[in-house]
C-alpha cells in the first residue's frame, strides 16, 4: 500500500515536471535555449569471467552451474536411488566443469534539447553487443550412474556404474556431454530408438551465446532551480521504457538487454563551482521500478537454477538507489581531468505466483550493493569555436571504469569508453 501511495505521489511530481524523464545523471549544468546536443558514448569491457558472491568475494560468473550433477538436479536420478538402494543423493552422473566469459560493447545515443536555459529535455537509447564463450562438460570419474540400453525395470534406463557397490546392468555406460545436452533439452533416448526414455527440461542448448540489439529507451527532463556564482542544482525525473530483449527462461547461457519493467527515474544535482576551472558534484539517484507479470523458470533455490517450473508470475523487480561524488578540473583550456566514485544498492525483488512454487528462489541474492570508480579525460572545442578558431562546437572524452567491489552476483567488471558530442 505504502508503495502505491509512493507511486502515485512519484506520478503526480513527473507530471508537474512535464512528465518526461532524464537522460544522464551527470552535472547540474543544462542546455542554453534552442541549442542541441547529440552524443554516442561506447563502453568496450574487458571479457568478464568473476563476480562478487553474498559475502563480497569474487567467484566464478558460472558458479551456480558447477557441481554434481545428482537428484536435486535430475530427479530422474531419485527412482534409481530407490530401486538399488542407493542413499538419498548418492546417485549422481557426474561433475559439471562450467566456465563462462562475458564480453559486452555497450553504446548510449543520446540526444538533448533545451527548452530554456533551464529546462533540458532528453533521450538516451542504449545498444548491447554481448557474447558469453561457454565451455561446458561433464567429468564423469566419480559418476556412480550411467545409462543402460535395455532398461532397468524401475521407470527408468539409469543404473548403478561398475565399481560403484550397487547391482549393475549389463552395458551400462556413463552419460556423455552430448547426453547431458539432451537430458536439458527435450529429453534422452537411451537406447537409439527415436523415442524419449528420459523427459527433458525444454531448454535451448547450452553452448555459447551471443546477440545484439537495443536496451531500455530513457525519456527525461531536467530543471535547474538554482543558479548562483558557487552553486548549480538541478532536478531530473524521467521514465525508463522495457524496450530491450529480456532474458529468456528457457536459455541459460543469454544476458538480458532489458529488465522488462517499466520505471520512475530520479536524479538531485548538485554541483559547486566557487573553486576556478573545478566542478565539484554530487547526484543521488532514484530508479522505482513498478509491477509486471513476466515468464519465469522457478527453480527451488536461487544457486540450482535449472528446473523444469515456469509460470507467468507477479514481479516487482527491487527500486535501485546510487550516489555519486565527482570533481573535474580543467587542466587548461579545453582539457578538462575526472574522478567519480558511485555506490548503489538494488533493493530484493518481490515475486508470486498461483501455482505453489517456491518463489523465494526468485528474491534471494537480489538486492545488491555495487562500488565503482571512473577517471577521465575529457577536450573541447567550445572555446575554440566561441573564438572562431574552430568550426563545430564538440566534445571528445575517454574513460576508464572499474567496479570495484560488490555482492549478490554483481560482475566484477571493467571498461574504457569513447565518447563523442556535437552541439548545434
Amino acid at each position: 500500500m505504502m508503495k502505491k501511495i509512493l507511486i502515485l505521489t512519484l506520478c503526480i511530481l513527473l507530471s508537474f515536471l512535464f512528465s518526461i524523464p532524464s537522460p544522464h545523471a551527470g552535472t547540474a549544468e543544462t542546455l542554453p535555449q534552442g541549442v542541441s546536443r547529440i552524443s554516442v558514448d561506447s563502453n568496450f569491457y574487458k571479457s568478464i569471467k568473476q563476480r562478487y558472491d553474498e559475502d563480497g568475494n569474487e567467484e566464478d560468473v558460472a558458479a551456480d552451474f558447477n557441481g554434481t550433477l545428482d537428484s536435486t538436479v535430475f530427479p530422474a536420478l531419485q527412482l534409481v536411488e530407490a530401486g538399488f538402494g542407493m542413499p538419498p543423493g548418492s546417485a549422481n552422473i557426474g561433475e559439471s566443469e562450467v566456465d563462462f566469459e562475458y564480453d559486452f560493447i555497450i553504446s548510449e545515443i543520446g540526444y538533448q534539447y533545451g527548452i530554456t536555459d533551464r529546462l533540458s529535455l532528453g533521450l538516451i537509447l542504449p545498444y548491447y553487443y554481448s557474447k558469453n564463450h561457454v565451455d561446458a562438460t561433464v567429468n564423469t570419474t566419480n559418476a556412480t550412474v550411467g545409462k543402460t540400453a535395455i532398461g532397468t525395470g524401475l521407470g527408468s534406463p539409469l543404473a548403478p556404474l561398475p565399481g560403484s557397490g550397487f547391482p549393475t546392468f549389463p552395458d551400462t555406460v556413463p552419460l556423455t556431454d552430448e547426453d547431458v545436452q539432451d537430458l536439458l533439452g527435450d529429453g534422452l533416448d537411451t537406447n537409439g530408438d527415436g523415442n524419449v526414455d528420459i523427459p527433458g527440461f525444454g531448454y535451448d542448448r547450452f553452448e555459447t551465446w551471443d546477440d545484439d540489439g537495443i536496451g531500455d529507451l530513457q525519456l527525461g527532463a531536467k530543471y535547474q532551480y538554482l543558479r548562483t556564482e558557487d552553486w548549480r542544482l538541478a532536478f531530473t525525473g524521467g521514465v525508463q521504457f522495457p524496450t530491450g530483449e529480456k532474458d529468456d527462461p528457457d536459455k541459460l547461457t543469454d544476458y538480458g538487454f532489458g529488465t522488462g519493467a517499466y520505471a520512475l527515474l530520479f536524479r538531485l544535482h548538485n554541483d559547486y563551482v566557487g573553486i576556478k576551472n573545478l566542478v565539484l558534484n554530487a547526484t543521488f539517484s532514484y530508479d522505482l521500478y513498478l509491477p509486471e507479470k513476466e515468464n519465469l523458470r522457478v527453480p527451488e533455490s536461487s544457486d540450482e537454477p535449472i528446473t523444469p517450473n515456469e509460470e507467468r508470475v507477479d514481479r516487482d523487480l527491487g527500486d535501485v538507489i546510487k550516489a555519486e561524488v565527482s570533481g573535474a578540473y580543467e587542466i587548461f583550456e579545453g582539457f578538462s581531468v575526472s574522478l567519480l566514485y558511485e555506490y548503489s544498492h538494488g533493493f530484493e525483488d518481490d515475486v508470486d505466483g498461483d501455482k505453489g512454487f517456491r518463489y523465494k528462489s526468485l528474491e534471494e541474492d537480489t538486492d545488491w550493493n555495487s562500488h565503482i570508480a571512473k577517471v577521465g579525460l575529457s577536450y573541447s572545442t567550445i572555446p575554440s569555436y566561441r573564438a572562431k578558431k574552430f568550426p563545430v562546437p564538440l566534445t571528445f572524452s575517454l574513460l576508464y571504469r572499474n567496479r570495484f567491489a560488490g555482492d549478490n552476483n554483481v560482475f566484477q567488471s571493467q571498461y574504457i569508453g569513447v565518447g563523442l558530442a556535437a552541439f548545434f
